[in-house]
Formats: structure tokens, sequence, C-alpha cells
């Protein structure tokens, strides 16, 4: 994206910071990436800061990609909803409240799209970004969340609730310190005791709003518990959980594992599974697993992948009861990787 140095005026409010903005003793002010309030503008006066370095563009990806003719429209709504998303984060993480509205535009974009599975599936596969993955993450599991309560058969407006609770899980992590939130590398004790709080955080943020469900808001403050009671911030065990909860905790994992991030490269949908089926039913609920494990392996059925060995095949079943092990056609030949040990599916093309 085009940078900018501009003079700090209320002129560059809503605009994106470039880079850090320290004191001149070498302190830092206010971190990059963060949304430009009024606020901020107070900030960066008190100290004096005349001319910071901006973002021209707010878009996730730069305005070429959202023009490039190559993406589908369900692509660029879906770059739209991040890039929204993003700006409701940012305008949290400067001090703003929460931009409701907002809020409930984008989880009427990923309730519209609630009847094409596949192409929300494809979505998410094709674009990931590793550092925004704070944005993304969110609108995954929005989309997760919300096919899981379908596959469940609840009703609608249980299934646009589960969106808006996927959309505002993580939203605490605004309260929390740039430099912890984007650390390349696995967090201090200190620090993950300092991540642990992002629960509260994100339910202070919306326990006032009555527009938001009450079950809503127990999903923000419960994902993050197990079914075991080794989770945070309570250690509550499973039956204390709401369903919401349970499907946002789903979501959640899933979608960090297959996510690339700045610290760690993303796995496939098929190393995921067996992750999840590794953790098991002491983290996620058994009944929430055994609906995704019946339902989305089907999905990446047609996938190109990549294997370890460098070979290209196509996913063309993939078992429910064995959904990390799919057979692919490589060539002329088929390889069941719930027999094959020694090829690995390395990359979902």
């Amino acid at each position: 994206m085009e940078r900018e140095y501009v003079k700090v005026s209320k002129d560059i409010i809503d605009s994106i910071l470039a880079d850090d903005v320290y004191t001149r003793g070498g302190n830092m002010i206010v971190p990059s990436d963060t949304f430009i309030s009024e606020h901020i503008i107070k900030k960066l006066n008190a100290f004096r800061v005349e001319r910071v370095t901006i973002y021209r563009s707010h878009s996730i990806l730069g305005n070429e990609y959202l023009s490039d003719k190559s993406i589908s429209e369900s692509q660029k709504q879906y770059i739209e909803d991040v890039n929204a998303t993003k700006s409701i984060l940012r305008g949290l993480a400067s001090g703003k409240e929460l931009d409701m509205d907002n809020v409930k535009t984008i989880t009427d974009s990923v309730y519209e799209r609630l009847g094409d599975v596949g192409s929300i599936i494809e979505c998410i596969n094709s674009i990931k970004v590793a550092d925004q993955y704070t944005y993304s993450h969110s609108v995954n599991v929005a989309f997760y969340a919300m096919l899981l309560g379908k596959w469940m058969n609840l009703s609608k407006l249980q299934i646009k609730d589960l969106a808006m609770a996927g959309l505002l899980h993580d939203i605490g992590k605004t309260k929390i310190s740039a430099e912890i939130i984007n650390k390349k590398g696995p967090l201090n004790e200190n620090e993950f005791e300092v991540i642990k709080r992002h629960p509260i955080y994100g339910y202070d943020i919306i326990k006032g709003f009555s527009d938001i469900a009450i079950d809503i808001k127990r999903a923000v403050i419960l994902h993050h518990e197990k079914e075991n009671g080794t989770g945070y911030p309570f250690g509550i065990q499973g039956n204390k959980k709401n369903l919401y909860a349970k499907i946002i905790t789903a979501a959640d994992i899933f979608d960090a594992i297959t996510s690339e991030r700045v610290y760690k490269e993303k796995q496939t949908p098929f190393s995921a599974f067996k992750e999840m089926e590794k953790i098991g039913y002491d983290i996620v609920d058994p009944m929430v697993m055994g609906v995704m494990f019946d339902n989305m392996p089907r999905y990446y059925i047609g996938s190109k992948v990549k294997l370890d060995n460098g070979e290209i095949g196509e996913v063309v079943y993939v078992p429910s009861s064995c959904a990390y092990a799919p057979v692919v056609k490589i060539k002329e030949d088929f390889v069941d990787f719930a027999k094959e040990k020694e090829a690995l599916i390395s990359e979902l093309l």
C-alpha cells in the first residue's frame, strides 16, 4: 500500500499509521497499524509530534487486489468484510466505542452467504494473509460458526447470532498491546497471562449493548474454556459453557490451525482434523466436533493438493470417520492416506 508522510491534524482522522511513533527519547507513543482517532491526534499533539506516516489505502490487500478480475465476487465481498472488521478493531484499539452498526452490517453480509458453503470455504482457503490474521480470523470464525449452526439445524436467528459471536469473539485483544499480539514467537508466562484476559475485556466491551444477545456475550467470555476445565479465564468445565461458546471454540481452533501467522505456517484442513482429533474431547465438545467432521470434509473434495514430494493431486474422497485421511488421485493412481504412511499432504492449492 502507498504511504504518505503528513502533518498531524484532524484531516488524517480515520487514516491508519504506517510506522510506529516514538518520543524524542525513543519511547513508543503509538504503534503502527493504529486507526487514527481524535484521541490519537490529541496524544500526538501532547507529545509534540508534528508529522507521521500513514497508509493512503485502508484495504487489507490493497485496491489493486480488489480490482483484480480473477477474483470472484464472493472473494471481493470476503475482502470487504475483513476490511470492515479491521476498521472496527482498530477503532476499538484507538479508544473508540464499538461500531455496532458496522458489526451488524458484516454479520448480515456473512449470513447472506449461508446457502453457498462451498464458496465460503473456498474464500477462506484462498485468501490467507499472515500479517492480517487478527482481522481475517474474526471473519473466518464467524463463517465456520455459522456453518456449524446450519449443520446442527439451529434456527435462523441462532445461526445469525453465531455469525456475530464469531465476529466479536476476539475483540478483547484490542485492549492488549500490539507488541504482545504481534509477537513473532512464543509468549512468555507473563505475556500469556495478559492474553488470557482478552475474553473478559471482550465481554466488558459488549456487555452494555442491549441488542447483543446474552448467549453471544457468553460465547465471547467463554470461548477459551475447555471441556475438561483447564481453559481460561475461569477454568470451568464444558457443562457450564453455552452452545454458542462450544461452537466458537471449535471454529476458533480450526481456523487458527489452518491460518498462516507471523510465527507459523498454515496447515492443511486435513492436518487440522488430525490435530483436533488428537487434542480430543478434553478441549472441544464431542457433539460439535462430530458435526464438523461429518460435514466439513466433503467440501474439500475436488481440491488440488501438493504432496511433500512435490506431486500434485486431487482429493476425490474424504471419509467422515477419518477426516484427516483423504483419498487423492495422482495422475492415474489413487493414494489412500488412511493406509499410506510415507507420503504427506503439505499444501492445499
